[in-house]
């Protein structure tokens, strides 16, 4: 391709058109910056989707996908990458034939090993990683406190959604299933119980009509999340703003979102 000078160096004239629109909100260096980044995402359910989708849109050098998982019969609601008649395949690369359509000026590769058999050196060739944390380190907050006391009132339900979640995934080494909707519900029920209880939380905080939204992903609750992850990668590759500070929750029943400064940063 043919750089284009005047458009600041480094831009070809093709990319110049392509991300016209950013340059003018984000100016050129960033998108430069963005140009120059690889980013590894690990997961391709419908929230990795809609993250990739933005990434790629954006014009970051490369994505690779990573997910050791099969495309499950539920898969396709929420995630629009993967075409019909792909279940049983692997999610990643069901997902790479439209995701590379997206924009052909990224490099978009597959990875299908299970990220818990990669070596330390694997994710020093990227410059952001998304979508994995210890979930449970992440969560911890010290409700004890004084401090942590005043900010209970205020904190938003679906923290402790996520704490019932992720004992759920604990002691079934799996998420809810619609195929075990009764057992499976009577179980979150309890669990919610048992995690308010110890955290000195009233139960009713989160009423029993939470369950019947556990059981699968929502498309446009990924839509939102995915678009504003995306726009942490992209904040942070980018150098532009700060980041979120320091968990964002969204309400897909309620329709908003908050960001909640949890714990110790």
């Amino acid at each position: 391709m043919v750089e284009k000078e005047e458009a600041g160096g480094g831009i070809s004239e093709e990319e110049a058109a392509q991300y016209d629109r950013q340059i003018r909100l984000w100016g050129l260096e960033a998108q430069k910056r963005l140009r120059a980044s690889r980013v590894l995402l690990v997961g391709m359910k419908g929230l990795g989707a809609e993250i990739a989708k933005n990434l790629i849109l954006a014009g970051v050098k490369g994505l690779t996908m990573l997910d050791h998982e099969q495309v499950s019969p539920e898969d396709p609601g929420a995630q629009f990458l993967i075409r019909t008649g792909s279940v049983g395949r692997n999610r990643a690369e069901a997902s790479l034939e439209r995701a590379q359509n997206l924009n052909p000026m990224v490099d978009v590769k597959v990875d299908t090993e299970n990220i818990e058999n990669k070596p330390e050196a694997f994710f020093t060739q990227f410059d952001a990683k998304a979508a994995f944390c210890s979930v449970k380190e992440a969560l911890e907050v010290d409700w004890s406190s004084d401090k942590a006391k005043a900010a209970l009132k205020r904190t938003a339900s679906d923290y402790f959604l996520l704490q019932v979640l992720l004992k759920f995934r604990t002691d079934k080494g799996r998420d809810p299933s619609s195929d075990t909707f009764g057992e499976d519900s009577e179980l979150l029920l309890q669990i919610r119980n048992d995690v308010l209880d110890s955290l000195g939380v009233n139960p009713d905080l989160l009423p029993e009509d939470f369950v019947r939204y556990c059981f699968s992903e929502m498309a446009p609750v990924c839509a939102v999340v995915g678009g504003i992850l995306a726009q942490e990668i992209v904040k942070a590759l980018s150098q532009r703003d700060p980041p979120h500070n320091n968990f964002f929750f969204f309400d897909g029943m309620k329709g908003n979102g908050i960001v909640e400064c949890l714990g110790p940063k």
